[in-house]
């Protein structure tokens, strides 16, 4: 199963997303590998990357086979991203500029059971390369107005990239983050973000992963949500996303 987490609106928790899924699945015994494609790189500072080594520039530009650039870190394997995805753009022409990624894991992703790809925040190549090369999509959001916005271009994006380059994908879900219930105007939100969602046919988790600060001390320690604070309410929830996921 390769799985795209998207969301071009930033602060959205993507990288965190994506990191709980593979640190998470890795943590129950599934082999499980993480594709960064974000030229900021969070998601390989918090895995404990190499931004150095060879990584998805290199794979999706064909300068390197996905096998040899393969690292093995604690929370999982990961093919780290670097700065240098941000010129990506101008190097891919033609169905590569699509179809990059989704060629160049064909043969890696067999040896795994779960691949996760993390997204920058932009409706750009990086972006549709994943969309191409992934069977579903889960999209990360805050109850916030400006994210309805996001989910219908998003929605849109999704839709041609079915119609046009992978019939196969779908939507797994949107799915709350950093959520708090304490405020009537929050809840009123996500209420409204839910409906839109239902008129989409785009469905919701039904697990909503809270705030709280174990994430953000947990990445800056390069470390799994899930050994740093276990009992944390991050923690509690992404385990329960998981079990949605049917990632057991």
């Amino acid at each position: 199963m390769v799985i795209t987490v998207a969301n071009q609106k930033g602060g959205q928790c993507k990288s965190t997303t994506a990191q709980a899924i593979v640190s998470g699945a890795t943590a129950r015994g599934i082999k499980a590998l993480a594709i960064d494609l974000d030229p900021q790189a969070n998601l390989t500072f918090s895995m404990n990357g190499n931004q150095n080594s060879a990584g998805s520039y290199e794979l999706i530009t064909g300068k390197a086979a996905a096998a040899d650039i393969v690292q093995h870190t604690e929370q999982g394997d990961l093919i780290a991203a670097s700065t240098a995805l941000a010129s990506a753009d101008t190097l891919l022409t033609g169905n590569a500029r699509i179809m990059a990624l989704h060629e160049g894991i064909k043969a890696i992703k067999r040896k795994y059971k779960l691949v996760v790809i993390d997204t920058p925040p932009t409706l750009g190549t990086m972006m549709l390369n994943a969309l191409a090369a992934s069977d579903s999509v889960i999209i990360p959001i805050t109850a916030d107005i400006w994210s309805l916005q996001g989910i219908y271009m998003l929605a849109d994006t999704i839709r041609h990239t079915q119609k046009e380059h992978n019939k196969k994908l779908d939507i797994a879900g949107v799915l709350f983050t950093k959520h708090s219930t304490r405020t009537v105007l929050e809840r009123e939100l996500a209420d409204v973000i839910k409906s839109k969602c239902r008129e989409l046919q785009i469905p919701v988790f039904k697990t909503f992963i809270r705030s709280g600060v174990a994430v953000r001390e947990a990445q800056l320690q390069r470390e799994s949500i899930f050994t740093y604070a276990p009992k944390s309410n991050p923690a509690q929830d992404y385990s329960k996303l998981l079990d949605e996921l049917k990632i057991k």
